[in-house]
């Protein structure tokens, strides 16, 4: 019976969904707008390289949004994802470059970042950190610790 409720009540939930209906979006939208809403990520995957990400990138002459496989199921216990997108990345001396946004000051996105360079760590991976700000003033210096970090 609960089975049977679960099914069809999906359903019904699917098929009354006031989101399916064009009017009721544009209502929401209207809403929003009114309360003067803004999502709180501006940045993030999906979106393309950061103007400070291009400009380090270019600077090293090494490949923007490279994909390392975790090669783990996709089901673990760590709730570890398959692959990680890096920011810029040099797979011969195994050095990924990540450029933060400001969402990454949020405690949760640290944490999640602290997973990442551990699973990337595991990997023989070493990641540096830089803002965009850090990018942007002071690119000759971001330059310069990778280029450190390389000859030890």
């Amino acid at each position: 019976m609960a089975t049977y409720n679960r099914t069809h009540a999906s359903e019904r939930m699917k098929r009354n969904n006031p989101m399916h209906k064009e009017a009721s979006r544009r209502n929401m939208q209207a809403t929003l707008r009114a309360k003067g809403h803004m999502p709180t990520s501006s940045g993030g995957n999906g979106t393309g390289p950061t103007q400070a990400q291009r400009m380090r990138a270019w600077a090293l002459g090494w490949p923007m949004e490279f994909v390392i496989k975790t090669h783990l199921p996709t089901c673990n216990a760590l709730h570890v994802p398959t692959s990680y997108k890096l920011d810029i990345a040099n797979p011969h001396f195994m050095i990924a470059i990540e450029v933060d946004g400001g969402s990454h000051r949020a405690r949760e996105r640290q944490a999640q970042d602290r997973k990442k360079e551990q699973v990337l760590a595991g990997l023989r991976w070493t990641v540096l950190r830089c803002t965009n700000q850090d990018v942007t003033e002071h690119l000759a210096d971001c330059v310069q610790m990778v280029l450190f970090t390389i000859s030890r």
